[in-house]
């Protein structure tokens, strides 16, 4: 029966200074040729070794990624020439610093943010009580803990210890599973009525440091959360606008980066010894000629159809036609 493969397995051989020229000019068409690793189909005898380096492109990639964090990075046709332009580093450092800027003025505010936040859902809960929070903690002679007491711990406090005069809880708010509120207990007591209120799974709340009732203090977080909000809107505009402004540019740089990053990955496939390489590459049958036209314009190129690694894999794929 007559053979006629899908694929052809053709050998290039050449100058290594040439292998970035072949690779790039005759093997990115992933429809037409598709690389494959050389060792595979070479006998260790010939003294040939993978090029194992680092992608110097992979980085660069990776920096781009992380500059564009939270923003779209357009897709366009990859220009390779953007990627090495001169300054191409140099301009992504400087428009990273630009913002990195913005980035850690947000993320002060967002930390301001934060405090207010977490302030204000402290306070609320003590809202009712109409006593500035600063003076209840000047108190020389009695110690008062502001904190959380669930529903059955307070019926406890309520059953056990309703005879003691220093065992005094006052609910300020409540949600289905505790009461909110605070307890007073001389010092020289403290420690009996803390053990006691422990007892009944009290959870204390610290409060921050803030002048004015629990009620005021909630309003002037509200404020200044308002306030943050509108700054941190800023600052994202500010990032967003100048994002616009670059984006285009920063997306050549990033789709010939990639490109440039997976041609130095097929530098991988190639059988190097000494100042010569070996590729190769299955190639489809009416794709030849042009793959053979591409490699003499690459010049200084030998190539080799290989027949009896196709005819082998034909075999085993059609064991009824041997």
């Amino acid at each position: 029966m007559f053979f006629d493969p899908k694929m052809q397995l053709v050998w290039v051989d050449g100058p290594l200074e040439k292998l970035d020229a072949f690779i790039e000019g005759c093997c990115v068409d992933g429809k037409r040729v598709h690389p494959a690793r050389a060792l595979d189909h070479m006998s260790a005898s010939a003294g040939y070794a993978a090029l194992n380096e680092d992608n110097p492109w992979g980085p660069l990639v990776e920096q781009i990624e992380a500059l564009a964090k939270g923003f779209e990075i357009p897709v366009v046709e990859p220009t390779l020439a953007d990627g090495r332009a001169q300054g191409t580093r140099d301009y992504l450092a400087d428009l990273n610093e630009r913002l990195e800027t913005h980035r850690k003025d947000r993320e002060l505010l967002e930390k301001q943010l934060e405090i207010c936040t977490k302030g204000a859902e402290s306070f609320a809960h003590f809202s009712s009580l109409d006593v500035p929070v600063e003076l209840t903690q000047q108190c020389e002679y009695v110690k008062i803990r502001f904190g959380r007491l669930p529903k059955r711990g307070y019926a406890m406090l309520q059953k056990d210890f309703s005879s003691d005069p220093y065992i005094l809880f006052v609910p300020c708010s409540e949600d289905d599973k505790a009461l909110w509120g605070v307890y007073f207990a001389p010092k020289k007591d403290a420690a009996r009525v803390d053990g006691i209120f422990s007892e009944a799974f009290f959870e204390r709340v610290r409060l921050p440091g803030a002048a004015g009732t629990p009620e005021q203090i909630v309003a002037n977080l509200q404020k200044n959360i308002g306030l943050l909000n509108s700054e941190i809107a800023e600052v994202n505009g500010q990032m967003a606008r100048l994002w616009n402004e670059e984006k285009w540019k920063v997306a050549g740089i990033y789709a010939s980066v990639c490109s440039l990053a997976r041609l130095f990955e097929l530098r991988r496939c190639a059988a190097v010894r000494g100042e010569h390489f070996f590729y190769c590459v299955w190639v489809a049958q009416p794709d030849i000629p042009a793959f053979t036209d591409a490699c003499s314009g690459v010049g200084g190129l030998n190539l080799a159809q290989d027949m009896t690694m196709p005819m082998r894999r034909w075999k085993q794929e059609n064991p009824e036609q041997r």
